[in-house]
């Protein structure tokens, strides 16, 4: 097993390989658009990254925004006189308040 690995080895690389000009242009031109993907990708990658880190900046200030909204609906709560049920209270007094004097100027007339 051992003499196989070493005549393999030897046969590799002891083996030269010869490229025609054509062969070499088009591996150049290969290596150069291959050189251009990695370039392209490692832009795309840093872009990315900048997104990232925008949208996490982005959360972080909507998260407190949303808290100081929490804690200014705490304190714009109404007062006590802009109850509905004292409205309504208001309300049912001024109805039978008008209600009696129509009736009392109604027995008035009569």
């Amino acid at each position: 097993m051992r003499k196989f690995l070493i005549l393999l080895f030897l046969s590799i690389g002891l083996s030269q390989t010869t490229f025609t000009d054509e062969e070499i242009i088009n591996l150049e031109n290969d290596f150069l658009r291959l050189e251009f993907q990695v370039d392209s990708l490692s832009t795309q990658d840093s872009l990315k990254a900048l997104e990232i880190s925008l949208l996490e900046e982005e959360l972080k200030l909507t998260n407190e925004e949303l808290e100081l909204t929490k804690k200014k609906v705490k304190l714009v709560k109404p007062s006590w006189w802009e109850n509905k049920w004292l409205y309504f209270g208001y309300g049912t007094v001024l109805s039978y308040a008008v209600t009696t004097l129509i009736n009392q100027v109604g027995n008035i007339i009569k």
